[in-house]
């Protein structure tokens, strides 16, 4: 390795290590500034400086390696009882800190570390030493007498290892194209068992036919070798059957391990990229320390779900929306200390960042208990802008959201330009997620911020419009419906669906993503109710096709995103289905043209619902699906959460057939079956196991409890279901 290219190596490794050791520096100091006496707090940051200055040394980055021994001396003479440790000195200390910070931003630009802040850093924390600082001494060419230190090492000892994200994002395509593969072999090897019934039944045939024939050339008196001939073709016919049950057996574990250790490959590459959410709040509580001083107001921070684990690109979006919410709840929420015990509030005020996982979503929230928002100056603002504000507090957080305005009469330092909250808006759109505010006047305002946990892949329901396939996030689908085009309400011009908190509008899908043609909807129309940002929108498509975990790959040049649209997704049979953006198409639903319904055609009749299906599944997508699917095929459709649930709806209403989940709380698949099996009333029924659990003891399972059919979701097809439903009943 050449002399540029170690240098280059150590660098890059010193900007990661300034990163880490800058949180450590923080930190340290704002433990430091509440107990200055404490001495482990004192070891802790000189610790970090004295790492930093070897790092910047070994580097050669030494304006870093000045600061850091600046830095150092002062910390000796404070831990040498030789100055105290008060307001001047925590300012220059943290001010170091912030120089740190711009010289790393300097670095990763690829530019040489300069600017006023490291001179000012450098004078201020000379002022304070007590003697003279030991500067080292360069040599005539400018670098340190020192001989460098070694570069650290790849690994750290601890069991981690550096690896770059470029990397880990293009070890997750791999993935993305290795779950195709997988979906392929499985479909393959479905074929397999579909040729092997064909095969088998041909056997079957040729068996009967042949002993009509052998019989009839006996008979007739034929030679030998004709009646030897029949019986070869049919021992001939027995060996391939033999044959085809091999591979089919061979195909069917082989697709079984591909799948498994796909499923693996791609859980673990999205544990590499999963971060936890406190990493997020790292600059928080030096914010809340620095805004407070320049407030003149007391405020606490508590933060809470640190451990949370989420995508890093997420997280990334996240903590840049924080450090807006944070300033604003500070500048904006909580009092000053007067004003707080004059309202009878204790004096410290508290602001409070929390995060949860619900489902597969990321729920931040950062609260505060302050005054609340001022809803009449937010509205005279809005007017000053032009803008009307609407109705109801969900509208007016929207459109503070959106337009950037601000309570200040005057712009600070601190806030004032309308910018805040934009800024937030825009970082969580960038990740699909949404932001709400809720509020009481003179307690407090919250914040919640809600996004995918991990961007690496998603839970997506495939949709049919025309020839397209697209996929919606699940995350955002709240109901499946298929409904009579009578049951389509007009409010105000507009399509709408019923619904328990009020109408919801109604769109055709299609008109919202042209070029795709609208087209006139007949008989049983399939809605999905979209839910994003407390606002809902129900949307008309062709067809429900199938629940799908899909790696999403960016579409587009990089800089003109295409309208509603947020990635594209290879399907496993060469299809690919554009990711829809649900935050965008709901508003775009929203405000289109009230004429913007729905088309409807000449309703065709269904098939008599003569027949009872019902569906038990725990995930209410899942159970939407299948109930659309079957009650456009004409049944008559009841559903259950549980096989609990199910039991006692045999018990109420009985039922033509079962189609069931085997994972279920309280009674699952495979009790239910079983308790079918043993009931005099329903041992003739039959049930459909329709489930994730694909392994060979899982069918002997289900066998064993008196299953007559079991469909894996890895290779569900609709029309499989429905056949094997049709076969069953007749």
């Amino acid at each position: 390795m050449n002399k540029d290219e170690l240098s280059r190596r150590l660098r890059a490794t010193f900007i990661a290590e300034l990163d880490e050791q800058l949180g450590a520096l923080n930190a340290g100091l704002l433990a430091l500034e509440s107990s200055a006496a404490d001495a482990e707090h004192l070891k802790v940051v000189f610790r970090v400086a004295h790492t930093l200055k070897g790092a910047a040394r070994a580097a050669g980055v030494l304006p870093v390696e000045h600061l850091c021994h600046r830095l150092e001396t002062l910390l000796a003479a404070a831990r040498d009882d030789r100055i105290a440790l008060g307001r001047a000195e925590f300012d220059a200390l943290f001010a170091a800190a912030d120089a740190l910070a711009g010289a790393g931003v300097q670095l990763k630009a690829g530019e040489e570390v300069t600017g006023p802040a490291l001179a000012t850093s450098l004078a201020s924390l000379g002022a304070l030493e007590p003697t003279p600082p030991a500067t080292p001494t360069p040599t005539p060419g400018g670098a340190s007498v020192s001989a460098p230190a070694p570069a650290p090492a790849a690994s750290e000892g601890n069991g981690y290892v550096r690896v770059p994200t470029e990397r880990l994002d293009a070890m997750l395509l791999s993935a993305g194209d290795l779950l195709l593969s997988s979906g392929r072999v499985a479909s393959r090897a479905a074929e397999l068992e579909t040729l092997l019934e064909v095969a088998h039944r041909g056997a079957v045939e040729s068996r009967h036919a042949n002993r009509a024939v052998r019989l009839a050339l006996e008979r007739s008196g034929a030679a030998p070798v004709a009646v030897q001939a029949v019986t070869g073709f049919e021992d001939h016919l027995r060996r391939l059957t033999q044959s085809v049950a091999q591979i089919a057996r061979a195909a069917g574990d082989d697709a079984r391990v591909i799948t498994r250790a796909t499923e693996d490959v791609l859980y673990h590459l999205r544990k590499l990229r999963m971060r936890p959410f406190g990493e997020a709040c790292e600059a928080l509580p030096r914010l809340v320390r620095d805004l407070a001083r320049a407030t003149e107001k007391d405020v606490e921070l508590a933060l809470q779900g640190g451990d949370v684990e989420a995508d890093r690109v997420v997280l990334d979006a996240v903590r840049e929306a924080l450090l807006q919410l944070v300033r604003n709840a500070i500048d904006h929420g909580v009092e000053s200390p007067k004003a707080r015990v004059k309202a009878g509030k204790p004096r410290r005020g508290r602001v409070t960042v929390e995060a949860a996982l619900e489902a597969d979503r990321l729920v931040v929230s950062v609260s505060d208990d302050g005054a609340g928002l001022n809803v009449p100056a937010i509205k005279t603002q809005l007017e000053r802008r032009g803008v009307t504000p609407t109705a109801g507090d969900a509208a007016l957080v929207r459109l503070l959201l959106e337009t950037g305005v601000s309570t200040r009469e005057k712009a600070t330092p601190i806030s004032g330009r309308g910018v805040g909250l934009d800024v937030v808006r825009a970082a969580v759109a960038r990740v699909h997620g949404t932001a709400e505010a809720t509020w009481t006047v003179g307690e407090g305002t919250r914040f919640t911020l809600r996004c995918p946990a991990t961007l690496a892949s998603l839970r997506t329901l495939l949709v049919g419009v025309g020839p397209q396939t697209l996929a919606v996030p699940t995350a955002y689908v709240e109901r499946l419906f298929r409904i009579n085009p009578e049951q389509i309400k007009r409010v105000e011009g507009r399509s709408v669906l019923s619904w328990a908190e009020g109408p919801v509008p109604i769109v055709a899908l299609a008109r919202l993503l042209p070029p795709l043609i609208e087209r006139p909807l007949e008989g049983p129309i399939p809605l999905v109710l979209l839910r994003a940002g407390g606002r809902r929108l129900a949307v008309a498509v062709d067809e429900l096709i199938a629940e799908q975990e899909c790696v999403v790959r960016p579409v587009g040049n990089g800089e003109d995103p295409i309208q509603h649209i947020g990635g594209a997704a290879l399907l496993a049979d060469g299809r690919i289905a554009l990711v829809l953006d649900p935050i965008t198409l709901v508003a775009a639903g929203l405000e289109a043209d009230v004429g913007a319904g729905l088309t409807a055609g000449e309703r065709r009749p269904g098939a008599p619902a003569t027949r009872r299906v019902l569906v038990v599944d725990d995930s209410i997508t899942t159970r939407t699906l299948e109930q659309s699917i079957l009650e456009a095929a004409g049944y008559d459709v009841l559903t259950a959460v549980d096989g609990s649930d199910a039991w006692r709806a045999l018990q109420e209403r009985g039922a033509d057939l079962v189609v069931a989940d085997i994972e279920m709380p309280r009674m699952d698949g495979f009790a239910l079956c079983e308790a079918i099996r043993g009931s005099k009333r329903f041992q003739q029924l039959p049930v459909v196991l329709v489930t994730a659990l694909e392994s060979p003891e899982h069918r002997a399972r289900g066998l064993e409890v008196g299953a007559d059919a079991y469909i894996g979701k890895s290779s569900f097809d609709q029309q499989h279901l429905l056949d094997t439903i049709r076969q069953l009943l007749d």
